[in-house]
């Protein structure tokens, strides 16, 4: 029991820094930070960090042969971050939360046209829950947003699944931790890139935005990934997913008390459907999701 207690307190402290991470990147955004230089420091520092733990705790490295597929890994994610965040500067954070939080579902769907994982009742039925959801939450009232917003949310979703698909082959056997640092450099280095082309990866060196920018990469990143994996340990896969399940309800009520965010009546009926389809995924008996997020 002592275990579980400290898996649980684990997983909702990677809960509170990924929860977090809209309401973050939102008040960054309005001091002055452009999409690309936020996420590149984010996972500039993020992935530093990661390495700075592995290192000091002497964990083992991925062997080289599998550098290349991580690193691919790491350029799917930049696209899941970037369409996210592009879509996040454009929404509610409320709003763009529970529009991503439907990734479960689509992962089932990408399970299945990918590798042909078996699409069950369970996993129909929470489609129809999240898709439901989606369709209130982005429908009675965008609250300042617009449909560009809600399409760039969808592709980062699409991503997102795509990221989770693919890395539960390719993360087995792998030492986690090193792994995801991997995976968030060649991030980190793919988005730095695209922002160097684009104008640079510049900040405002004033207090808030660098304050901003390191919560984002130490609060927001490297701590939670390595909660996480770290709870995964201590309670298991399926325990810590379904506690994970909390932390849409993080960000909404940072959004409400710290950006003013409101969700109407249908838009919280519609978060009710979407937490319903996911938590019915995650308690299904041996599933072959991989859940959580970098």
């Amino acid at each position: 029991m002592r275990n579980v207690t400290r898996g649980l307190l684990v997983v909702f402290l990677a809960c509170l820094g990924y929860g977090a991470l809209p309401i973050f990147a939102k008040l960054a955004l309005a001091e002055g930070v452009d999409v690309l230089p936020l996420l590149a420091w984010r996972f500039l520092l993020g992935s530093g960090l990661l390495w700075i733990f592995v290192a000091v705790t002497g964990r083992p490295r991925p062997p080289r042969a599998r550098l290349l597929s991580l690193g691919l890994l790491g350029l799917i994610y930049a696209s899941n971050a970037t369409f996210y965040m592009l879509g996040l500067d454009r929404l509610p954070a409320s709003v763009a939360t529970l529009v991503l939080f439907s990734y479960p579902a689509m992962t089932v769907l990408l399970a299945r046209l990918w590798i042909g994982e078996q699409l069950t009742r369970r996993r129909i039925a929470a489609l129809a829950l999240t898709t439901a959801g989606c369709a209130l939450t982005v429908g009675t009232g965008l609250g300042g947003g617009d449909p560009l917003g809600v399409g760039l949310i969808v592709l980062a979703v699409v991503f997102l699944a795509a990221w989770i698909v693919r890395s539960h082959g390719v993360f087995a056997d792998l030492p986690p931790i090193s792994a995801t640092a991997t995976v968030l450099s060649s991030t980190a280095v793919a988005i730095s890139v695209a922002g160097l082309a684009t104008g640079g990866i510049g900040v405002p060196l004033a207090p808030a935005p660098l304050l901003l920018l390191g919560a984002i990469g130490l609060f927001s990143t490297a701590i939670p990934i390595t909660a996480f994996l770290i709870g995964i340990q201590w309670i298991g896969p399926g325990r810590a997913a379904t506690a994970a399940t909390m932390e849409p309800a993080v960000t909404l009520a940072l959004a409400a008390a710290v950006l003013g965010d409101r969700l109407s009546a249908g838009q919280w009926m519609g978060a009710a459907l979407i937490l319903a389809g996911v938590i019915a995924l995650r308690l299904e008996p041996r599933s072959a999701i991989v859940e959580g997020h970098p």
